[in-house]
């Protein structure tokens, strides 16, 4: 059996599976165009570096709503000078979760009984799964702008609630790593935006789907430790 092989761009955040058909063949092609002189990483099958992949990188031919295919990818994919930009709000809330996974993974994580109602709550303003390629008009930029303020008040307000200390902890982290409404001006973000949405809401917005995929992910949130309270 032939192994699973990807290779990876961890600059641009983007990973593309290596198969041997003419698509694939084409949009192999156009990443090398694309990364040549990026830090790009063969990934086999059982590869530990797999690890570092998390729900923020474009999957190329995925089944990720958003994701390009093959076909697109190799052609005029429209989505591409937004996702190939960097994401330094992902990138820093990334990290904060990647930490959270690796202490639940480690069974460091002690939940208290409040964690799973606040998890759920929080999970109501959480469905950020923006594709890069949809175009925008300035209500299109202020209606997805008032869902990630909505996700945002709704992490301060969670953040005050009496939670485990791990939780806790890490709703703070992450309110450090991401905007103020103050950083995301309406006006600002328009100007941005057009035909594809602003760069730094859609940072934004990937960075609230990673807290999305990890409260999602972890039924740790919903069980509190027998130690916990």
């Amino acid at each position: 059996m032939t192994e699973l092989v990807d290779v990876v761009c961890h600059q641009c955040k983007i990973k593309l599976e290596l198969l041997d058909a003419p698509l694939p063949r084409e949009a192999w092609w156009k990443f090398l165009d694309e990364h040549a002189y990026h830090p790009v990483e063969l990934l086999w099958e059982h590869s530990e570096a797999r690890e570092r992949i998390d729900i923020d990188y474009i999957y190329v031919d995925s089944d990720i709503e958003g994701d390009p295919s093959f076909a697109e990818y190799a052609g005029d994919w429209p989505g591409r000078p937004l996702a190939l930009r960097p994401r330094p709000i992902a990138r820093a809330v990334a990290e904060i979760v990647e930490r959270a996974f690796d202490a639940m993974e480690a069974h460091e994580w002690q939940a208290a009984s409040a964690d799973g109602a606040v998890a759920e709550q929080i999970m109501r303003y959480m469905d950020f799964a923006p594709p890069a390629s949809e175009l925008v008009d300035n209500a299109a930029v202020l209606a997805r702008l008032a869902a990630v303020e909505a996700a945002l008040e709704r992490l301060r307000r969670a953040a005050i609630e009496p939670l485990g200390d791990h939780f806790g902890t890490f709703l703070n982290d992450v309110l450090h790593a991401l905007p103020t409404a103050a950083d995301l001006p309406p006006d600002e973000l328009c100007a941005e935006s057009g035909p594809l949405a602003s760069p730094r809401l859609w940072d934004t917005e990937r960075a609230l789907r990673l807290i999305q995929h990890l409260l999602a992910a972890r039924v740790a949130l919903r069980e509190p430790s027998p130690h916990a309270d």
